[in-house]
């Protein structure tokens, strides 16, 4: 789905709906598209089939361990150049994200200043319409 004509696709997986509808709704007021995913599952099918711009992907889920997640998407060839930002409450969310290589954080609850500020600096200058 990449396309420098098009809106940046963010792929966020979490397994709380509540917080999938909440940020899936902040990203669209914020001019993003939305693709939800309510476990860790079938990420990776999801990633390699949809190439989405971005993967916002919780480090805790039941059953799955996002840290892992993350490792498996930036070790595998079709998917290491997707950016990915972790997010929890845990309070080692810069370590967890560093060892995985995630490119980015955010902290539950969300800040929207740091919500826009990270998504922006992970996105860099890639132009979306």
């Amino acid at each position: 789905m990449k396309n420098s004509k098009s809106k940046a696709v963010i792929l966020i997986v979490d397994d709380d709906e509540d917080i999938l509808l909440l940020m899936g709704h902040k990203l669209t007021a914020e001019g993003y598209v939305p693709m939800l995913s309510p476990n860790g599952v079938n990420v990776m099918d999801i990633i390699t089939h949809n190439h989405p711009d971005l993967v916002l992907l919780d480090i805790h889920m039941k059953g799955v361990d996002g840290g892992i997640i993350c490792g498996e998407i930036k070790s595998n060839p079709e998917t290491c150049s997707t950016p990915v930002i972790m997010f929890s409450a845990n309070e080692n969310i810069e370590s967890i994200t560093r060892n995985c290589g995630a490119d980015g954080f955010l902290h539950k609850p969300f800040n929207a200043t740091e919500f826009k500020k990270t998504f922006r600096q992970v996105l860099g200058n890639r132009q979306y319409e």
